[in-house]
């Protein structure tokens, strides 16, 4: 199988009759459990998976940016230092915001020719538009010969999303993508930036994804509105708490919920609940993984999809049709809806030994309308690294 950064050379030498200067490739990422506590300050546990971007570039002597999307069959251009966030083509917004925020950084680049393309599934909820900033900045960085330490890429790429493309996300998406490791989950404390690798320790079961194939556009979602419905949540507990300092979700505990209702319209108060849960859950699962109790982790996981089905609001009926196939097959160990929500992905942990029932029984029992008789995608989820550099010119 020829993989997205193969493409992306074959692509590029094609179209420019000349080998890349550079090529760069990023994962996409799945969650394993911490949903929508990174812009709360919380913790997330994330995985860097074996889907990708690859970008192939090479300069140019003149200021022209250009390049052709091969998952989108489509060129765009623009002049170095000239970056429309209203442009077109809205992939190549992704490309710009990246360019522009290393602009504000005093990192200006000229121009070049690149081609970009890969395997993460578009709106799936596996984060492709982190991947594509991640990629672009590691390219860039092999490029202009420079290294961004991780934490500043991240807050860049992040920055690229919030400023330029208008997507109001944390900081998650991107750091898993610079901080991958092969067989480790990524612990990101969402409060200081700070991280720990986390080794799987899950012998005799595998991770799989399962695509939905409802699509997903956050920006136009309700990810904005959950976002202001948990700073609200923050002036609410200073109002009920005033003696005390609430910088954020992060510093209200589950003991202050009950307290928190008369100062909380009721659907604030639901939002908070599930981040303050969905911590305390994220860090019970590290310590699951660690001693090795798989079935408390599966626990976890089904308990953060009630969560963010019931208190958060951001499921939908294919992804909770899902979770209830799953919780009632023999060998899946828990499962939850993974990414921002509305569409997108679940995961599952299997044992080995039925990874192949588990597939069958999806695959006959999911059929929602919209799919006219076809059913959901599935694979296993290989571990990945992060971001890097796969082939100089």
């Amino acid at each position: 199988m020829i993989s997205p950064a193969e493409n992306a050379i074959a692509s590029f030498t094609q179209r420019y009759d000349a080998s890349p200067d550079i090529v760069a490739v990023a994962p996409g990422r799945v969650n394993l459990i911490g949903e929508h506590t990174d812009y709360t300050g919380g913790f997330v546990l994330p995985v860097a998976i074996d889907r990708t971007i690859a970008i192939a570039v090479s300069r140019r002597d003149d200021d022209l940016i250009e390049g052709y999307s091969l998952d989108f069959d489509e060129t765009a251009s623009t002049d170095a230092g000239t970056y429309d966030p209203s442009h077109p083509a809205g992939w190549f917004r992704y490309v710009m915001g990246v360019l522009s925020e290393l602009g504000k950084a005093g990192r200006n680049v000229g121009g070049f020719n690149f081609t970009v393309g890969g395997d993460v599934p578009i709106g799936s909820g596996l984060s492709s538009s982190a991947a594509i900033e991640m990629a672009v900045l590691t390219a860039m960085e092999g490029l202009y010969g420079f290294r961004l330490e991780n934490v500043d890429a991240a807050l860049l790429c992040q920055s690229a999303e919030n400023n330029f493309v208008g997507m109001n996300c944390g900081i998650m998406d991107q750091y898993i993508s610079r901080t991958g490791r092969a067989n480790h989950a990524v612990l990101i404390d969402c409060d200081d930036l700070s991280y720990k690798t986390i080794p799987l320790n899950i012998a005799g079961h595998s991770w799989l994804v399962i695509d939905s194939r409802k699509k997903r556009g956050l920006v136009d979602s309700e990810y904005n509105t959950r976002r202001r419905e948990c700073e609200e949540g923050v002036l609410c507990a200073q109002k009920a708490f005033p003696d005390r300092e609430i910088e954020g979700l992060r510093d209200i505990a589950t003991a202050d919920l009950d307290s928190m209702a008369s100062a909380c319209p009721e659907v604030v108060l639901k939002r908070v609940k599930h981040v303050v849960t969905e911590n305390e859950r994220v860090l019970k699962t590290v310590e699951a993984l660690s001693s090795g109790d798989i079935d408390a982790v599966g626990g976890y996981l089904y308990g953060s999809h009630a969560s963010l089905r019931d208190d958060f609001e951001v499921s939908c009926t294919e992804l909770d049709m899902i979770v209830d196939i799953l919780s009632g097959t023999d060998g899946v160990v828990g499962a939850r809806m993974t990414g921002g929500g509305f569409g997108g992905c679940a995961i599952a942990l299997v044992r080995d030994d039925a990874v192949a029932g588990v597939t069958e029984t999806v695959l006959s029992d999911y059929r929602p309308d919209f799919l006219k008789g076809e059913s959901a995608d599935i694979w296993p989820v290989m571990v990945s690294d992060g971001a890097h550099i796969v082939e100089n010119g």
